[in-house]
């Protein structure tokens, strides 16, 4: 079965192609996104979960399209990078209102919040939290209702490596109860799990199969080459492709 789909899909702002023609199928399963900063994968994000709406083309989650559609953003759940939350709020209030717009009560705010560790600050106002802990709270939202389709946008990012490796282990805990599509730059540690790899460098679509057909490509794109020379030690070598920062389409 088919996750998403997007069939030539373009998002220009300005001067700007973020995303420039894709057509990709997203399958069942768990599906790693990778790509340069700026390259376009966190547009594609935004064009699935409906809150960017395609410049041309279209793209699908679960047949339907996403932008302004109530009834499809309520079968998956988004975990954005950097996250972002009103304020003046506490953890508590915002994951309450949350689960409550889902059908949820207070039990569900308390598994997740146990899940990812948001109970020590839970009660504490937003606007005190420190990086890690808004990615925490992220996370748990992401998790509300155990959705069908769980986004995860950097989901390693500004946390410490308990919290990564706690965040690596849930994923693999629930990789066949739901379907998980991660977004990011970092892919060793994923590529064990996924089912499934596209790469989207320049706005366009560099690699897309099966992660074990892939595994190569992904690292001859995304690990840098060393070149040694007598007498100067190690110099680092770019790959001319797949850099941190770098397009990968661009070559």
């Amino acid at each position: 079965m088919t996750v998403i789909e997007a069939n030539n899909l373009k998002k220009i702002f300005g001067s700007i192609r973020a995303l420039d023609g894709i057509t990709v199928k997203i399958p069942e399963g768990m599906t790693l996104i990778l790509g340069p900063n700026g390259g376009g994968k966190s547009t594609f994000l935004k064009l699935a979960t409906g809150v960017y709406r395609p410049t041309s083309g279209e793209i699908k989650v679960f047949g339907e399209t996403p932008w302004n559609n109530w009834k499809v953003k309520t079968r998956f759940g988004v975990a954005y990078d950097p996250p972002a939350f009103p304020q003046f709020v506490t953890g508590r209030e915002w994951l309450n209102l949350f689960a409550e717009s889902r059908g949820y009560g207070e039990e569900e705010v308390e598994r997740v919040a146990e899940l990812f560790e948001v109970k020590p600050f839970i009660d504490k106002r937003i606007s005190g939290y420190s990086s890690g802990m808004l990615k925490r709270l992220s996370l748990a939202q992401a998790f509300i209702g155990k959705p069908e389709l769980i986004f995860l946008d950097e989901p390693l990012a500004n946390i410490d490596f308990d919290s990564m490796e706690r965040v690596i282990e849930i994923i693999d805990e629930m990789k066949g109860k739901t379907n998980f599509v991660v977004i990011s730059h970092i892919w060793e540690p994923f590529l064990p799990l996924v089912d499934w790899v596209v790469v989207i460098g320049n706005g366009k679509l560099v690699l897309s199969g099966k992660a074990e057909d892939v595994q190569e490509e992904v690292e001859r794109l995304f690990k840098p080459k060393i070149r040694r020379s007598k007498g100067k030690g190690a110099q680092e070598d770019p790959s001319p492709t797949g850099q941190e920062g770098q397009n990968p389409a661009s070559g």
